[in-house]
């Protein structure tokens, strides 16, 4: 069992062949933080805690000599002599904050703590130890659980806190972190992703400075603005060595993450639900566990880092494969889509080998722009006189799979649906309605809402036989509020929708457990590791410009398995961005990730045609090693872009690179590999041979570009020496 107690110290240790994790039970009244990182053999050290006070410090005690103003808690509150970033804020009766909370006892499993309503987290195979420690407040009768769950072969740990009210009066959770870690100095970068639509997954880096770095969404969703994660690098860390610690929340919706530096330069980072738009009233008997945020460790650099991400989300897939190959209508027909122009992409699909057909946006009632009709969800027999199945069964008797794209969560007033049940989306009494896109927001809070939403989405499924949603999400919430819950509870609404989401997800899944559920909001803006589980691929961005895009999967990869990526080739010039580029230069990207297409293929050059039944071919004999590979970044965040993906086996690899724009000086360029088997082999497609230390060291020669914006992608297999 991978944990140690030692009851003379107070020492907990909880360790695999990785990492450990070190927590102190401080005269058996409050754990504090020792240590997290590499795997240590011994902690025995780790006891000593400085026991001198501070200036304006609340006093010490005889049987607790030490100074709360700085001690390291593992999860702290205002109130008692801390004033820095507290993890939990909870209010009695009286409206006063309840103290820190002392320790009572522990327990030890070897089970995940998956709540039905949150994300699981955990595979069935993983094996994994539960250390839970039990607080308690004697005067409001309010016991929590610090969770921590480590996954006994990953650098991996979850953390989340239970909160049970076994009193006789209502407590108000004004704050609930998931994650609190103390570290001993401010010697770090801080690193997080930023964006925007169209622009999503933007590295950012800063240094740590006294006072508080904060990091949040209040938008009802995670990201692209501020993604619910932060790391915390050594100064001198690369993408390729140095120590990084960083923690994900395992959440869709409004999270913070902050990051202090106190006046004795030592470090407190908080993660969890965002204060501003959360409170929850706790009622007698009930209890509340916040989603789990995963921590984890490296001495690789970035890349290690993102191994451990990577690892951490290919267990947590749903058992549905993801869809390549798939020919979204989208870029070509935009709202203009028909009968006719469906079943000629139906028949496109079927003579390139493609695998699925999918009619996105205005294929219902009265949708011929962002104006139309939303919630509905009825085929308009105007553009498809016989409805939506000929041409399902159609695509099904050529060996394809047939899809539709959907906003479930969204409604326009001119809906049957909101006419009939205006109380059933999010709103303010007494004022007026705030419209985005000239939507509105189903209130996924409310049951009735869910069950209605469920039966239809089962009901279009299976009467039009579809194997595929692209499940979109375009405006962000706002006037979180109802009728529904009384005005004491309207805090809980914004938390409430999301386990709201996450309800309907599950319960199509089990009705529908083939269907491919493909997460997009306006492109990636709701890629986070809560959806990832419902979810097998992700559409990553609007932007189909093979150069940006790049750049923005670049970004993605530090958290995210390149296979969750939809990516499609779309038609140059490039819709969003004007960009002009080659076909070649359009497939090379897109097959890191679920190759897919947005464009007519029959009207495309025959010299074209050929590429692109080569590169489908070759793609699908590639397919089931990549879903399965490791990925590597090979240059620092920039405008450049190089990765190395190697199976499983490490007997293929690809290299793909984008070096933007083209220089006037035409020069070779040495890029190493770094990631390949030393002792290895390696063939080029031209036949010439390397050894695998020579291109990890020496590097992989890459012609210098001729124009701009062009990509490479270059296949390597493993070769038998005699």
């Amino acid at each position: 069992m991978p944990v140690t107690i030692d009851q003379t110290t107070g020492l907990i240790h909880l360790y695999n062949d990785q990492i450990s994790y070190v927590i102190q039970l401080l005269a058996h009244r409050y754990p504090i933080h020792r240590y997290f990182g590499r795997r240590l053999t011994t902690c025995d050290h780790l006891a000593l805690t400085p026991q001198r006070p501070h200036a304006f410090a609340a006093d010490a005690t005889p049987d607790f000599p030490y100074s709360v103003t700085s001690l390291p808690f593992e999860y702290a509150t205002i109130g008692s002599g801390d004033y820095r970033q507290p993890g939990y804020l909870i209010k009695d009766t009286h409206q006063q904050w309840l103290p820190l909370l002392t320790y009572q006892d522990l327990t030890v499993t070897h089970q995940p703590l998956n709540p039905a309503e949150l994300p699981t987290t955990v595979a069935a195979t993983e094996p994994v130890t539960t250390l839970q420690l039990h607080l308690s407040d004697p005067v409001t009768a309010l016991n929590v659980d610090l969770n921590y769950t480590i996954f006994e072969q990953r650098a991996l740990l979850l953390r989340s806190t239970t909160f049970h009210n076994n009193g006789l009066e209502t407590l108000s959770i004004d704050h609930a972190a998931s994650l609190q870690l103390a570290l001993p100095t401010a010697d770090y970068r801080v690193l997080t992703l930023a964006g925007t639509h169209a622009h999503e997954a933007n590295l950012v880096t800063a240094e740590l400075h006294p006072g508080i770095q904060l990091y949040r969404s209040l938008r009802g969703t995670s990201g692209p603005q501020q993604q619910p994660f932060t790391a915390l690098t050594a100064k001198s860390t690369t993408e390729f060595s140095g120590e990084v610690l960083a923690s994900a929340l395992v959440w869709s919706g409004n999270f913070e993450s902050s990051v202090e530096v106190d006046q004795y330069g030592r470090t407190r980072f908080t993660l969890g639900l965002e204060p501003t738009t959360f409170s929850w009233q706790l009622k007698p008997q009930q209890s509340f566990q916040t989603p789990e945020a995963v921590l984890t460790w490296s001495d690789r650099g970035l890349n290690g880092l993102s191994q451990n991400w990577h690892a951490f989300a290919q267990q947590l897939l749903p058992d549905v494969p993801a869809a390549p190959l798939v020919l979204n209508t989208w870029e070509t027909m935009m709202f203009d889509v028909s009968a006719a122009k469906v079943t000629s992409f139906i028949e496109q699909a079927a003579s390139f080998k493609l695998a699925t057909v999918v009619i996105d946006d205005g294929w219902f009632t009265n949708r011929h722009g962002e104006h139309g009709q939303l919630g509905d969800w009825e085929v308009d027999r105007t553009k498809f006189p016989a409805g939506l199945d000929p041409l399902s069964t159609a695509a099904h008797q050529l060996g394809l799979k047939f899809g539709l794209w959907v906003e479930p969560e969204m409604v326009t007033m001119n809906s049957h649906l909101y006419q009939q049940h205006p109380d059933w989306v999010l709103r303010y009494i007494d004022r007026d309605l705030i419209t985005a896109r000239h939507q509105l927001v189903l209130d996924l809070s409310q049951s009735v809402v869910r069950q209605h939403l469920l039966t239809t989405l089962i009901q279009l499924v299976k009467t039009n036989q579809l194997d595929y949603l692209k499940w979109d999400f375009n405006r962000h919430l706002a006037q979180v509020g109802n009728t529904a819950l009384p005005s004491d509870q309207q805090g809980e609404l914004s938390y409430r929708y999301v386990l709201g989401l996450y309800d309907l997800l599950r319960r199509l899944r089990a009705a529908c457990p083939e269907l491919v559920i493909e997460n997009c909001s306006a492109g990636g803006g709701r890629l986070d590791f809560g959806l990832l589980t419902f979810t097998p691929q992700t559409w990553l961005s609007d932007l189909t410009d093979p150069i940006d895009r790049a750049t923005i999967e670049n970004g993605f990869s530090y958290l995210f398995p390149p296979t969750v990526f939809s990516n499609h080739v779309s038609a140059s010039p490039n819709a969003q961005n004007g960009r002009q580029t080659t076909l070649i230069t359009r497939l090379n990207l897109n097959w890191c990730g679920q190759l897919g297409f947005e464009l007519e293929l029959k009207t495309l050059s025959n010299k074209e045609q050929d590429q692109l039944r080569q590169q489908i071919a070759a793609y699908k004999t590639w397919y089931p090693a990549l879903r399965t590979a490791r990925f590597y970044r090979l240059l620092p965040s920039g405008t450049a872009v190089a990765w190395l993906i190697i199976s499983a086996d490490a007997q293929q690899a690809i290299l793909f690179y984008s070096p933007g724009l083209s220089s006037a000086v035409k020069t070779t360029k040495q890029l190493p590999l770094r990631y390949l088997p030393d002792e290895r082999t390696y063939a080029l497609a031209d036949g010439t041979t390397y050894l695998g230390a020579e291109l990890n060291q020496f590097g992989l020669p890459l012609t210098p570009s001729a124009q701009d914006f062009t990509t490479q992608l270059i296949k390597l297999h493993a070769v038998t020496q005699n």
